[in-house]
Formats: structure tokens, C-alpha cells, sequence
């Protein structure tokens, strides 16, 4: 069984850590440790945290706004010290490459690199994950635990190439998800009617789809969690179109006209939709899948999620594969542009503000 370790400080994040704990062991029990309690008397301390790091196959980084800030004895930061626990434990991990997690609690941000002693700084590149309070911490905790699940499977996996293909590549459906998805539905495989011809068509396999678009509060967990820098969750042409024209957050996010918190987040290429599907542990619907869902059991025409915004499926437009579908249409077309079975196209780098998505994910 993979082992996942918490390491914290008591003083700035015990509490929350606490609430981490307790959803962590439901999901995998018996294999959560949050931190050393006793050390055996006469045994070297670096010596023995560093055994126990070893021990397991992921480590998450509690910190907290105080996580710097803690002083030791002398009056200097306790990160400065080389038999500070929580610098051996971080030490230990990323010299044993082992995945480290940053979970950013109480407010806190990705400490900069060049305040940090520089057996750590590699931790202010590892992509990390923002845990809020309530009414958010489950929602938070959610897509942690989704993205543990997906990472302790994968440690025994090779990992695949990359691409050098400038097109965006279509991700691969995945197979995994948790039992109940927060704030999607479920869609059962199987035939339906769609279209003003009442063509039948058949979805192979079940699949949750989000109940709302990704909204601006949604995506800025994405920004605040480093995802505009690592690399890790773009294709190949959406980290060279993303760093060619310094992409950093989506077209329109400082304009207040559409950046409300509440409000879909608009102005997203495709790339910039994928990426987020990808750091999420999800993906974007194919275009069976989104007209399935709208269609619904009543082969309804009209559908109350459309009208807002078009939204990006993960199909291509046409044979020629210049430019990516898009569904819903927009509040300013005319009724019959807002009918189920309206689409269109737009090229993967579009960031009109017509544009946003929402996401789908597998029925394991």
C-alpha cells in the first residue's frame, strides 16, 4: 500500500492539518502519516526522519501563512537551521525524488525560491494545491484526493514522452474517478436522438459532467496553484503558444465586466481549458458527451445551461483539424442560435470572450 506523509508545522497549520488527516484516512486508510510523534530516545533525529520520508511515496507540504516565520531558539528562522524537522523532511524527500505537494492553508502562497535555504528551493516549483476554509475545504480536499489517487497509481508507470506536435492533442479518456464527483451528474452510456434530423446516437461509456461552467473563483485556484508554470499539465503547443506570448491568466481576467467570482471564466483558449482539466484530474467532454448531456431524457431543444458562452469539446471541427468544436452559443444570438444543436469552430489559441468550458470525467 502507498504511503502518503503530511509534514507541518504545529504552530502555524495543526487545525487544519488536523481536517486534512481525517479526510485523507477515509479514503486511504492506514496509510496517512502526519508526522513523527515520538522518536526513540538515543536514536540521531536526522537519521530517523529521513527513514521515515524514505518510507513513503508521497509527501505534502502543509504551509501556512507562519510556515516561514516560525523562529527558533535564537531568534532566527527555523528553516535556517539544518536540524529543523520540517527542512529534514522536505530535504529527505526531494533528494529521494519522492512527488512533494505544496497544500497552501490559512491564505498562503508558494514561498519564492530565493528565501529558502537551497537544499529546499525546489519547492517553489513543485505545483501545489490551495485547501480554503468552509465552505470550500471539502471541495478543496476533493480534487486533492483526486489527484493523490491518480499520483499514487501512477508511481510504478512510465511516463510518456512528450509531443512535439504543435496541434493540440486530444486527451485520452481516463478511467478513474471518484464515487461521487462534487457539483457534476451523471450520464449513463447509452443511445439517444439528437439533432433537428433526430439522428440516433450512442455514447459507449457513463460519465460525470459539471453541473455549471468553470467559474473566475474556480480558475483562480488554477493561477494561485502555479498552474500557468508548470509544465507538466499543458500539450506541447499550448506551453509554446502559453510561453511565446506570455500568457499568464485568460484574456479578459482584469476587466471587471467579466471577471465577477461567481461568473463563468471567459476569454480561455483551448489550451488554457486543457490545462486546468489536466491539473483538476479531469478532462474536457468529447462533443457526443456534451450533446448527450444537454439533450437529456425529455430530447429537449433548448437546454438552461446554454446561452452564456460557447464552450470547448475536446473534437475536432472538421477533417482538417485547424480548428476545435465549441457548444452552447451565446445570450446575443437570436433564439434559434441558442438551440441544443447549434456549433461551431475556433482555433485551440482563441481567447475571445465568448469562450469558456466546463469539464467531464469517467464513471470508474
Amino acid at each position: 500500500m502507498s504511503k502518503i506523509l503530511i509534514s507541518y508545522r504545529r504552530e502555524d497549520s495543526a487545525d487544519v492539518t488536523g481536517r486534512i488527516y481525517d479526510r485523507l484516512i477515509q479514503v486511504f486508510p492506514q496509510s496517512v502519516f502526519r508526522d513523527v510523534d515520538s522518536i526513540p530516545l538515543g536514536v540521531d533525529f536526522r537519521t530517523y526522519l529521513d527513514e521515515q520520508v524514505a518510507k513513503c511515496d508521497v509527501f505534502l507540504a502543509v504551509i501556512g501563512r507562519d510556515w516561514m516565520m516560525a523562529k527558533g531558539r535564537k531568534g532566527k528562522s527555523r528553516l535556517e537551521d539544518p536540524g529543523d524537522f520540517v527542512r529534514i523532511e522536505i530535504e529527505s524527500a526531494l533528494k529521494r525524488q519522492i512527488p512533494v505537494i505544496p497544500v497552501l492553508v490559512a491564505g498562503a502562497k508558494i514561498p519564492e525560491a530565493q528565501r529558502l535555504p537551497a537544499s529546499i528551493q525546489d519547492v517553489s516549483y513543485r505545483n501545489g494545491i490551495v485547501v480554503r476554509p468552509d465552505p470550500d475545504f471539502h471541495k478543496d480536499m476533493d480534487r486533492l484526493i483526486a489527484h493523490l489517487k491518480q499520483l499514487v497509481r501512477g508511481l510504478s508507470k512510465p511516463q510518456a514522452e512528450p509531443t512535439t506536435q504543435s496541434k493540440p492533442v486530444l486527451a485520452a479518456r481516463q478511467h478513474e474517478s471518484p464515487a461521487v464527483p462534487v457539483d457534476m451528474v451523471k450520464v449513463p452510456q447509452g443511445p439517444f436522438l439528437y439533432g433537428d434530423e433526430k439522428a440516433r446516437e450512442k455514447v459507449e461509456r457513463g460519465y460525470w459532467i459539471d453541473k455549471d461552467l468553470v467559474t473566475n473563483e474556480n480558475y483562480r485556484t488554477f493561477i494561485e496553484a502555479d498552474g500557468y508554470r508548470n509544465q507538466a499539465y499543458w500539450s506541447s503547443g499550448g506551453w509554446q503558444w502559453k510561453t511565446k506570448h506570455g500568457v499568464t491568466v485568460p484574456e479578459f481576467w482584469n476587466d471587471r465586466a467579466w471577471n465577477k467570482v461567481d461568473h463563468p471564466v471567459v476569454g480561455v483558449s483551448y489550451y488554457e481549458a486543457e490545462a486546468y482539466a489536466k491539473w483538476a484530474s479531469k478532462r474536457l467532454p468529447t462533443e457526443q458527451e456534451w450533446k448527450q448531456a444537454v439533450r437529456g431524457e425529455d430530447r429537449r431543444q433548448f437546454f438552461e445551461k446554454v446561452g452564456n458562452v460557447w464552450e470547448w469539446c475536446a473534437s475536432w471541427y472538421d477533417e482538417s483539424q485547424g480548428q476545435l468544436v465549441v457548444r452552447g452559443g451565446y445570450s446575443i444570438h437570436e433564439s434559434m442560435g441558442l438551440r441544443a444543436s447549434i456549433r461551431s469552430g475556433y482555433t485551440s489559441f482563441n481567447q475571445i470572450f465568448l469562450l469558456s468550458f466546463r469539464l467531464a470525467q469517467d464513471i470508474s
